[in-house]
């Protein structure tokens, strides 16, 4: 499975190793909504607590990467 523990993972990998600036974005934005919409899953559920800080980490760093993207942009 490509050294990923979760199938959401492969998004956010995919932004990590682009190196097209408009694909960047791309990936960005999906990446974003597969972990949101992973999230939405979870909600009420039993999900593990591992999963939930990875969740949490990775949502973290899309947003670190937005904003570093933004600023290399003006």
């Amino acid at each position: 499975m490509d050294g990923v523990q979760y199938l959401w993972q492969r998004a956010f990998f995919a932004v990590l190793t682009e190196v097209d600036s408009e694909k960047f974005v791309a990936r960005l934005i999906v990446a974003d909504d597969e972990v949101f919409e992973r999230l939405l899953e979870l909600e009420g559920t039993a999900g593990t607590d591992e999963e939930r800080l990875a969740l949490e980490d990775t949502l973290q760093s899309l947003r670190l990467l937005r904003n570093y993207d933004y600023h290399f942009r003006i």
